[in-house]
């Protein structure tokens, strides 16, 4: 016959097994429920593994400026008329711009030659261009009647950090390219694009090109700054 001490411990034994069984019964049922809920997106991880992976490599090449707000992003598709407009300016002015393919379809990106927007070793822009921008400009507006939202960016392509190229070849390329981003940046906003809507910037390893960027989004991304980032936190 068991004695008063030794049931009790036993009775105790079987009331944690049960708690402990109970536990991991209700976090079965709470992954269960997360899987049953959650969608795979296939094109939006393989974006994020890749972004993660070229992060942590430190590959600076596979860097690029990507909106903080991407769940605020437009589709394209929607104003497939509107991009087919832009496309279609750049290329009655332009025959050698391309096309290129992002990550997601909720931006255009063109690439044109360098020689297509200035001339020779020329800070200003070519002939025609400052036209070009300005009709531009007025495509752009027209996503602001829509009560959409846009970003217009221009990089202008450097050479690999690699290439055989001279310090004082360096200097001077980087002082052209400095003055010429300062051009654009003038002509942009004179054309009427807001200059808080505006960004350029260098595209490394891509010399001889240089690269329009055109995002849309549904509504204004919000302004978030460090100190206001502070204040939330």
């Amino acid at each position: 016959m068991l004695g008063p001490l030794f049931r009790r411990r036993r009775d105790d034994g079987d009331r944690n097994y049960v708690a402990l069984l109970s536990l991991k019964l209700l976090l079965l049922a709470f992954f269960i429920m997360l899987n049953a809920i959650s969608s795979y997106e296939e094109e939006k991880a393989r974006a994020v593994l890749e972004s993660v992976n070229n992060t942590f490599r430190g590959d600076a090449s596979h860097m690029e400026r990507y909106a903080s707000f991407d769940q605020a992003l437009d589709n394209l598709d929607d104003k497939a008329d509107l991009v087919t407009e832009i496309e279609r300016l750049f290329e009655t002015t332009i025959p050698a711009v391309e096309r290129e393919q992002g990550s997601t379809q909720n931006f255009l990106r063109l690439k044109l030659p360098v020689e297509a927007m200035f001339l020779g070793n020329d800070v200003e822009l070519a002939s025609g261009r400052e036209l070009l921008l300005k009709r531009l400009a007025q495509f752009l507006q027209k996503i602001d009647a829509e009560d959409s939202y846009y970003e217009f960016e221009f990089l202008y392509g450097t050479a690999a950090r690699d290439a055989e190229v001279t310090s004082e070849n360096k200097i001077a390329s980087f002082d052209l390219i400095l003055k010429r981003l300062e051009v654009v940046a003038n002509e942009v906003i004179a054309a009427g694009i807001p200059n808080d809507r505006l960004a350029v910037g260098l595209q490394p390893a891509r010399a001889g090109s240089v690269f329009v960027v055109i995002r849309i989004y549904d509504q204004a991304p919000p302004n978030i700054t460090f100190s206001s980032y502070r204040e939330e936190r």
